[in-house]
């Protein structure tokens, strides 16, 4: 995947910027009523227009839909609010942002917005045109359609409010853009190839740290990074990766001069300014994780989902177990891809950028869960179905963390107080493999 830091910052932009499709719906609203008041002025020259309506039930008309619909408005937001609310203390507190990046939310409220304000708009017009009794007949008549639209947005909005509050919808959703999101590489194309992070610095490198405001890093321009790498001979090694949390100061990553140093030995300091410039520049930082380009993010809420499912106040571990259906299906997705870090050259320089693991996703989709459900043998079951039939249809090279996890759910399993502990029989049907948790017993 190619990112560039100034085509995400712009779509991360679109993707957080909610008044946007809103203030479209007003703007509409104003071009609207600008070629009807045309069309009224041409139709009231032909045929009388001023005699087809009462001006004063067209004013009754265009004033009680104007501000009714700021009023339904108001009432119907602040509802929509409290559902996003409830689902977020229900779920996790993260997944307001699904709930707020809904274009179907967006569009409603900007018809609603744009049906109140030509409403108005058309109100104004009435009396106009050097006639008191001058009443815009076509201009009623688009206002009316505009209150009929806004009715079926209202039905549309509660259908689409309904459905992304459900949890089986919501967890399914965030299951997918989770399958999408993995697959997005810090760099791809037939330079890239695997690489691996020194646990230490080479003592020749620069640390490079970060200059910019604290926040989330979103996404690492690698492109741009490389060809100034190519630029200066350096290789820039990225330590941090998208997702982690910078604050100024903070080190990001290190740069070797091999190909950079003068005859005397040492590196330009203007140079090294440059190649730290670059870097910050290569990082785009924002308030947030974002679910569309953190490739690991939407997993996170996923487990969240999970570990507040089995939560003492909540108990609900059939919410746990669809989690990790969902779980499963990223891991499945994962599996084949070229995973960890890697190193793109270009000329003299280079860049490796850190990467996810399959060990960090497997601990991710599995290991909180795992540790949170002990207690319910539905949660305990569906995990064991889940790790066997990971083990039996992936390579062996894959097997690792499974078997790992596999190992401590069954011993954690057989030492609990709610089974006999350290008797591996009344353990058994606790570790029965089982797609639903409880009802699908192979």
């Amino acid at each position: 995947m190619k990112v560039r830091a100034g085509g995400t910052r712009l779509r991360l932009w679109w993707d957080n910027a909610f008044w946007v499709i809103p203030l479209a719906g007003l703007v509409a609203a104003v071009v609207l009523d600008a070629i009807v008041a045309q069309i009224d002025q041409e139709l009231s020259a032909e045929v009388g227009g001023a005699e087809l309506w009462s001006p004063s039930s067209a004013v009754t008309f265009l004033a009680s839909i104007g501000g009714g619909m700021i009023t339904f408005t108001g009432f119907v937001f602040s509802l929509v609010l409290l559902i996003i609310q409830f689902g977020s203390a229900t779920y996790s507190p993260r997944t307001v942002s699904y709930f707020l990046r809904s274009r179907v939310t967006q569009g409603v409220l900007a018809i609603f917005v744009g049906t109140s304000a030509y409403a108005f708009l058309a109100l104004i017009s009435i009396g106009s045109a050097g006639r008191e009794s001058y009443v815009p007949f076509f201009g009623v008549l688009v206002c009316l359609v505009c209150l009929l639209a806004s009715l079926v947005a209202f039905l549309v909005l509660i259908q689409s409010v309904a459905g992304r509050i459900r949890v089986d919808s919501l967890i399914a959703d965030l299951g997918r853009i989770a399958r999408r999101a993995v697959t997005r590489r810090p760099a791809s194309g037939s330079a890239a190839e695997p690489a691996a992070l020194d646990a230490q610095p080479a003592a020749s490198g620069t640390v490079l740290r970060h200059r910019g405001e604290p926040g989330q890093i979103v996404a690492i321009d690698v492109d741009r990074a490389v060809r100034g790498a190519a630029r200066f001979g350096v290789e820039i090694v990225f330590r941090v990766r998208v997702g982690d949390a910078i604050a100024p100061g903070a080190a990001v990553g290190t740069v070797s001069w091999d190909g950079a140093v003068s005859p005397a030995g040492s590196v330009d300091p203007a140079q090294e300014r440059a190649v730290g410039e670059l870097v910050d520049q290569c990082l785009l930082v924002h308030r947030e994780r974002s679910l569309k380009y953190d490739p690991l993010y939407a997993l996170r809420i996923l487990s969240d989902i999970g570990l507040r499912a089995l939560s003492a106040a909540i108990n609900d571990p059939t919410t746990a177990v669809r989690a990790l259906d969902e779980a499963e299906a990223v891991l499945r997705v994962a599996a084949p891809l070229p995973l960890g870090p890697v190193r793109v050259s270009s000329g003299r320089g280079g860049v490796v950028a850190a990467s996810f693991t399959w060990n960090d996703i497997v601990d991710l989709a599995l290991w909180e869960v795992l540790e949170a459900g002990l207690q319910s043998p539905q949660v305990t079951r569906r995990l064991t179905a889940l790790l066997d039939d990971l083990l039996a249809d992936l390579p062996a090279e894959r097997h690792d963390p499974l078997l790992r996890h596999r190992a401590r759910l069954r011993a954690a399993v057989t030492a609990s107080t709610l089974t006999d502990p350290g008797n591996a029989e009344a353990a058994g049907p606790w570790l029965i493999g089982d797609r639903q948790g409880l009802g699908g017993q192979r």
